[in-house]
């Protein structure tokens, strides 16, 4: 059934404009009818200008009756009714925004109704962008996400909110950044070598349950290093009193990865590496699991759309293709498991100009073929803390464990352990009861593991010097 046609005032300041402005009234204006005003604002500072923002006219609010107000206005005066407006670390102005990114911080988004209720919110990730420009723009875009979302009444609140304690723009912040990047583009063509923050993985034999809640990193054996290939995406599966580790090779010269398996001996040492999977496009987070008496490979591969589900020939080095589901989707480490009937497939996934480390989404189905439907509250999380998966889930005592990447001051900084109380096709709720993180200097991570077999596995980022 087709949504109701109504009539929508845009609101904008006119001494702030953005590019996503214009994209949210394009995007509604084929279900809606929308009217665009501007009212007068406030400019930005002067640093700020030329970044993306332009400056026009006021234009006069039309008169009647409108089914629902954007206030995108950022003025201070209340507008009760019918109204959605975004915050900003809890104010209207986006130059709260600006100060929040240009320190290198994820920004608390909500899109509020008239009465100050919270209609959709999202903890979001700035990505690996080092200019305010390119931090702008995630955070635009989620922005311009979470008001579609409200507008069609499918939203969701944080259930986890981060503390916020205000901070100012600084001019001189900027400044020093602007030139912080001059240098380093003008000194690039005459540096050789240097540091550089490498992916390997861990490996840890034990006969006990896994302990979720402790973590140390000097417990595992690290692989030796490889300089010019990372590994990480650690899979490790049990078959014929033989253990096979399974990971995402990375060649720095290739500029993608491939997947590749190890026999891991008696003694917990993983043996050379072996191609198993390799595609023109970039794969990684090889997912190994069992359905039906057969052995599968769901690897990433988000540049090609979907997940592509290949079917053991000869365990663990050969494979065929058997399913290619969810095509249209650009999923970013797809994760597939069981649960009270069902089939699940959880995966992170990029708005339009969005980053794909901080939202979570989910299908179910019957059969591993499809139909594959999606979950009634998709996404069903938007918090770049604990949203985007990071290995195995686990079945411990009657309770299900998802580990997710920790990507709120950097990529895979951490992983988090929550527990799934509430998963079925119109609800969800988890809880963190854990965050594992590599202690040392030059060390983060992990970003994936796999505790589900004797051999446990992690893969962790050092800083080394090739």
């Amino acid at each position: 059934m087709a949504a109701e046609r109504r009539r929508l005032l845009l609101l904008l300041p006119a001494r702030r404009r953005w590019p996503w402005h214009d994209r949210l009234a394009a995007a509604l204006g084929g279900r809606h009818d929308v009217i665009v005003a501007s009212i007068a604002s406030a400019a930005y500072p002067r640093p700020l200008k030329g970044i993306g923002a332009s400056a026009g006219p006021a234009e006069p609010v039309p008169q009647g009756e409108f089914d629902l107000i954007l206030d995108l206005s950022e003025q201070r005066e209340a507008r009760h009714g019918r109204v959605l407006r975004p915050l900003y670390d809890g104010v209207k102005d986006t130059l709260a925004l600006a100060a929040r990114l240009q320190r290198g911080e994820c920004p608390l988004l909500d899109i509020v109704d008239g009465n100050g209720g919270i209609m959709a919110s999202s903890y979001a990730s700035i990505g690996d962008s080092g200019t305010l420009e390119g931090r702008l723009d995630l955070s635009f875009a989620r922005v311009e996400a979470l008001l579609l979302r409200a507008i069609a009444g499918e939203g969701a609140r944080l259930a986890d909110r981060p503390a916020r304690t205000p901070v100012g723009f600084s001019a001189a912040r900027l400044l020093k950044a602007k030139v912080r990047r001059l240098a380093a583009r003008l000194l690039k063509p005459v540096r050789r070598g240097g540091a550089i923050r490498h992916w390997n993985i861990a490996l840890r034999q034990s006969d006990l349950p896994p302990d979720v809640r402790h973590f140390d990193l000097a417990a595992y054996a690290r692989l030796p290093v490889d300089p010019a290939t990372f590994y990480a995406d650690p899979f490790v599966v049990a078959r014929n009193a033989q253990n096979f580790l399974f990971a995402e090779a990375y060649p720095y010269a290739a500029g993608k990865g491939h997947l590749v398996c190890a026999v891991v001996n008696e003694e917990g040492r993983a043996g050379p590496f072996r191609t198993i999977l390799e595609r023109p496009w970039h794969l990684s987070y090889p997912y190994v699991f069992e359905h039906d008496g057969e052995t599968y490979l769901a690897p990433e591969g988000s540049t090609h759309g979907g997940v592509e589900i290949y079917r053991a020939t000869a365990f663990p080095w050969d494979w065929e293709l058997a399913h290619h589901v969810l095509p249209d989707w650009p999923l970013v480490d797809a994760t597939l498991f069981e649960h009270e009937g069902r089939l699940w497939l959880f995966a992170g996934a990029a708005t339009p100009g969005g980053s794909d480390w901080d939202e979570l989404y989910a299908w179910h189905a019957l059969a591993l073929a499809g139909p594959w439907t999606a979950h009634a509250l998709n996404p069903i999380k938007s918090d770049c803390r604990s949203a985007r998966p990071g290995g195995r889930p686990l079945r411990l005592g009657g309770r299900l464990l998802r580990p997710a990447q920790r990507c709120e001051r950097c990529y895979g900084e951490a992983l988090a352990w929550l527990e799934v109380r509430t998963l079925t096709p119109d609800a969800f709720e988890e809880v963190e009861i854990a965050l594992w993180r590599a202690d040392g200097p030059g060390l983060s991570g992990p970003h994936g593991a796999d505790l589900g077999a004797q051999i446990r596995a992690v893969d962790y980022r050092e800083t080394i010097n090739p």
